[in-house]
């Protein structure tokens, strides 16, 4: 004869087998932002305790004995704290979708983002209260759950938070993805439905069963959709890449080296084919810079940094100063980082003054990771007006976007006008 009873058990215990594994997977894959990464990863951990203690629950229900009366009320009662968990988690991530940019604009965000925390907390506190007035459900003397008079309102209160979720969800739908909206508004409405039906009929943890099949096309949805987003970064990278080599072999770049050797040939023909190699390693560089995808050692950069110095410096001749104060070296640097700020401290500020000026380059240790100064004592500019021309500086807008989608660096430029420039790249320390 079949034991229902076992069966359910096992079911339960199956899926939260399959909770875990998904989180697992999920916290390796790291393909999703931080936040998304925790709420998900929290989601999938809930759930698995929940069909984890329904079973147990089941396999106590009626187990005499000090041991079997303390299981069946911790069991139930964490039942009913992890469903509601899941409730806040499942608010929390759609809202990590919905308001993704607004996250710290607290006021641009509709009052019912805030009231479903409310009445999370509420149903918490209604939860413990109930377990000394056994408003929800109470044990007879053979320790067997059964629910009680105002059951109804824990069905209540944890479907309030379902129906705002659904009309953000059907408000904000042009946010999400098709897939990612079908998933999350699954998520409510099988529950909901499954809810209602439970309220006439109990019998098995049907509930508990739906949302882990819910869980499923969540993670489904989850790993579909920031494959796409990884997809998208990847192309958005390639596209930066080609972006900023052709911003570094600019026809008038090119025009002005080869007018320089054309004009050693004849003056000093040693140095001309010095720069003519100093010229090919920076063009090398740069067109390897678009088939690197990694970062690349900072010794690397710091040559063609050189290369591109050498260069201008037999164009500018004693105009052009550089010192070089390098402590650290032994770490990596997205490509093309350092020589775009170079190029602009000599475009943009001691090429600009009468006398030229000088350039400092300088690299050192700090708690967080390594840090690169570029400063020089040009005329200096106003940085916000500067740097809103995003044409005028592709360079540095493409170094900012590839500092913190490549390695989680940031660049950060302060200038006064007559006094010069200074650009500080921060590299923070990588997992080895």
């Amino acid at each position: 004869m079949i034991n229902t009873r076992m069966i359910h058990i096992a079911l339960e215990l199956w899926g939260s087998v399959f909770c875990f594994i998904s989180a697992f997977c999920i916290f390796l894959g790291r393909a999703f932002e931080k936040k998304k990464l925790r709420i998900v990863v929290s989601m999938q951990l809930a759930n698995a305790f929940l069909l984890i203690a329904d079973a147990g629950s089941w396999y106590y229900r009626g187990y005499l004995g000090k041991f079997g009366y303390y299981s069946v009320r911790i069991f139930n009662f964490t039942v009913f704290f992890f469903s509601i968990l899941i409730t806040i988690f499942y608010h929390a991530y759609i809202c990590s979708y919905l308001f993704a940019g607004e996250r710290r604009k607290f006021r641009n965000v509709p009052i019912r983002v805030h009231l479903v925390y409310i009445i999370g907390t509420a149903a918490i506190l209604l939860l413990i209260i109930s377990q000394f007035t056994h408003w929800y459900y109470y044990f007879d003397e053979n320790n067997v759950y059964h629910r009680n008079s105002m059951y109804a309102l824990s069905v209540i209160v944890g479907m309030l938070p379902c129906v705002l979720d659904f009309t953000l969800l059907i408000q904000y739908r042009k946010r999400l993805s098709k897939i990612m909206l079908f998933s999350l508004i699954a998520y409510l409405a099988v529950p909901m439905l499954t809810a209602c039906v439970l309220m006439f009929y109990y019998g098995i943890s049907l509930l508990n069963i739906c949302l882990t099949i819910c869980m499923i096309f969540i993670f489904l949805a989850a790993i579909t959709e920031n494959r796409k987003i990884r997809e998208q970064k990847e192309k958005e990278m390639a596209d930066l890449r080609i972006e900023v080599m052709l911003s570094q072999i600019s026809p008038h770049f090119i025009y002005n080296t080869l007018t320089a050797i054309q004009y050693l040939c004849v003056k000093d023909p040693m140095m001309a084919e010095e720069t003519v190699g100093e010229f090919a390693a920076y063009l090398r560089n740069t067109i390897d810079s678009l088939t690197t995808k990694k970062s690349i050692p900072f010794e690397k950069e710091l040559e063609h940094v050189k290369n591109y110095l050498a260069i201008e410096k037999k164009r500018f001749g004693d105009c052009v100063h550089v010192i070089y104060d390098i402590k650290e070296k032994e770490f990596e640097i997205p490509t093309l980082t350092i020589q775009p700020i170079v190029e602009n401290a000599i475009k943009y500020g001691i090429g600009k003054k009468e006398n030229g000026g000088t350039v400092w380059i300088c690299t050192e240790k700090t708690k967080d990771g390594y840090q690169i100064t570029v400063k020089d004592n040009g005329v200096g500019f106003d940085v916000n007006a500067v740097l809103d021309d995003k044409r005028s500086h592709i360079g540095i807008h493409n170094v900012k976007s590839r500092l913190k989608s490549m390695c989680g660096g940031v660049l950060q430029i302060e200038s006064v006008l007559g006094e010069g420039t200074e650009a500080i790249v921060r590299i923070p320390y990588q997992n080895e």
